[in-house]
């Protein structure tokens, strides 16, 4: 097989490879999975519930409630997961704060949140370890913990900056009045399946019990389908990837296929021949395929033109009335004339070259008597 058939096979059959890769990507990402459960319901043991942890931070000793109101003032410390807050509920999370609360708000987009969301921390479809790399005392314990869709933030002004992947980072504590805002990029970490991997259970615990006698108010996370979130909001980050990598995949199919290999070729053109070469040419193959009466046709038809236009007498004039009125204006016989127009069909070829010679005599003849006459009017040769 040589090079340029490869190629061209290649070409055939690259575009259905590309079609048979997007739906096994598809299928991956959109196939049917075991249930998981309602995303973090603080009471499923399910991988996406968040009940581990809080039986966790009961066995350390915390008093740990599910609450769908803003935290009392005994509380020490608030988590909320997803701010589904009203406005006035906003509010008086953030007074309680600055009255000397300890709020982890796992919700980057929440407007509770000091810090600005920039990115995430995912490369493709991976989920990278995060480092620690800050000096937070609370902290001292956790090395690294492992954030599926982590999200993040920069760093203001006055806070402090954990976990970082460039100048941004993952978890910013922020001093709000006389309490603290602990800024974290998702709350996937927290949940069942997650709790369990890398130092992701020492964090939780860090950041959500400052003693062993800590009172921790979980806000109640919305229904599923109750959310404020747009449906792109809801749409995972790797199914946008993997729709940006479909376009993308489309868009250098289109290019591929639209492609020049080289510079447009110039197409002959037909070759110029001049007249007498045409006429000989036609001739030739007339000759070859014994055309001899088509050929008788165009000498007559050639010859009734030519008298026509001498004796100024229309084209479509009979042939009779066409004969008469030449023979009285060359002294021609009129039935030589009218074997030269509408005589037998040639059987051969002497045949063919003595009408010929016929009507090239008869030509001649009518064009020297017609400079010396006057032209036959159409009413004189019919009279």
């Amino acid at each position: 097989m040589t090079a340029t058939a490869a190629r061209s096979r290649f070409r055939t059959w690259a575009p259905w490879l590309i079609l048979v890769g997007a739906v096994l990507v598809i299928t991956y990402l959109f196939g049917s999975r075991p249930d998981s459960g309602v995303p973090l319901d603080p009471s499923s043991a399910k991988p996406s519930g968040t009940k581990a942890i809080i039986e966790t931070l009961r066995v350390l000793g915390a008093d740990v409630s599910v609450d769908s109101t803003p935290p009392a003032s005994g509380v020490t410390t608030a988590l909320l997961l997803v701010d589904d807050l009203s406005g006035v509920d906003r509010d008086a999370v953030e007074q309680w704060v600055r009255a000397g609360g300890t709020l982890v708000l796992t919700d980057p987009t929440s407007p509770l949140n000091p810090a600005e969301a920039t990115g995430t921390a995912a490369i493709a479809f991976i989920d990278p370890e995060l480092l620690r790399q800050c000096d937070v005392p609370a902290l001292s314990g956790v090395n690294k913990v492992i954030a599926p869709g982590a999200v993040l933030m920069e760093v203001p002004a006055g806070s402090t900056g954990c976990f970082y992947r460039g100048e941004t980072a993952w978890l910013v504590v922020t001093p709000v009045g006389q309490g603290t805002i602990v800024s974290i990029g998702g709350p996937l970490f927290l949940t069942n399946g997650q709790l369990g991997k890398a130092d992701n259970a020492a964090l939780a615990a860090a950041v959500l019990t400052s003693s062993p006698a800590s009172k921790v108010s979980m806000l109640e996370p919305p229904p599923p389908g109750g959310g404020s979130k747009s449906l792109t909001d809801l749409i995972p980050e790797r199914v946008k990837l993997a729709l940006l990598q479909l376009a993308v995949a489309f868009l250098i199919v289109v290019l591929w296929r639209a492609r020049r290999l080289g510079r447009p070729v110039v197409e002959h053109q037909p070759v110029k021949l001049a007249g007498s070469e045409l006429v000989l040419a036609v001739g030739n193959l007339m000759q070859r395929a014994k055309g001899r009466e088509q050929a008788a046709v165009i000498l007559r038809g050639d010859l009734r033109r030519n008298l026509s236009e001498r004796l100024g007498l229309p084209l479509d004039l009979p042939v009779e009335q066409l004969a008469d009125a030449a023979a009285a204006r060359a002294g021609l016989p009129p039935e030589r004339l009218r074997q030269a127009l509408t005589g037998a069909p040639p059987h051969d070829e002497r045949e063919l070259v003595v009408l010929a010679q016929l009507i090239e005599s008869i030509r001649q003849e009518v064009t020297s008597a017609s400079s010396n006459r006057r032209p036959v009017t159409t009413a004189s040769a019919a009279t």
